[in-house]
């Protein structure tokens, strides 16, 4: 685990269902950084998180000595930033760092979006596409990840993609159980399932990811309402 580091007036404006908000919690953790959570009533946004993200009025949120900066991926980067010389996450070597960059992308852009269809939809196509995307990360898991150091894309240390993906370790499972999502099996992704098996057992993912029962319960909620506020990219 990380030593604490002291810092003045670092908050955090989250909704605990949203993996967004999962990732800057963890990466906070894993940095030490003693930090304030002010979780949010979606339904009814505070002043402070309608101010602190005037632009898209989202969480997560992360008020640094009265500064906020908004999306996931652009806070996890500040934090990698402003506290560098604790559990660093990006890789010291460029190509590397790009890479965690394209990989974070397609994420987003291919994997995330098609669990939000599938939320929507429930399509066989939908799912299909889903492993086809999960394939491809297995891929690079094996091309960048060095199963000898750990399971991790950083090795034996969780590293910024590693932070990006860890809450799908809570969030497949959820799925699977509630909406009948279809993973890749163990065979076709071996990485991958190590990968999440681990972050499922680190000590800052078990404080910043909720248990997979909570998650299922909230999800079987929303399937009576037509809000899926868990993913869609109203909260990135």
């Amino acid at each position: 685990m990380a030593m604490a580091c002291h810092d003045q007036d670092v908050t955090l404006l989250s909704f605990w269902p949203s993996p967004f908000s999962m990732r800057v919690k963890l990466a906070l953790l894993l940095k030490g950084i003693e930090h304030e959570d002010l979780p949010q009533d979606l339904g009814n946004k505070s002043k402070l998180l309608l101010e602190s993200n005037p632009v898209h009025k989202k969480v997560p949120v992360l008020i640094h000595k009265g500064k906020p900066i908004a999306e996931s991926a652009i806070i996890v980067h500040y934090i990698d930033e402003v506290w560098p010389g604790t559990s660093p996450l990006l890789p010291q070597d460029a190509f590397l760092r790009a890479q965690h960059r394209f990989w974070t992308d397609f994420f987003e852009k291919k994997i995330s979006d098609s669990l939000d269809r599938f939320i929507r939809s429930n399509g066989a196509a939908v799912n299909e596409e889903f492993i086809q995307d999960c394939l491809l990360l297995e891929g690079a898991l094996a091309e960048l990840g060095d199963e000898e150091e750990g399971p991790f894309f950083g090795g034996a240390s969780m590293s910024f993609l590693d932070v990006m993906l860890a809450p799908s370790a809570v969030w497949i499972p959820a799925l699977e159980q509630v909406m009948g999502l279809k993973p890749t099996s163990q065979e076709q992704c071996p990485r991958l399932h190590k990968l999440f098996g681990a972050v499922t057992e680190h000590p800052s993912a078990k404080v910043a990811l909720p248990q997979i029962e909570k998650l299922k319960e909230f999800t079987q909620a929303r399937l009576v309402s037509d809000h899926h506020v868990w993913i869609a990219k109203a909260s990135p």
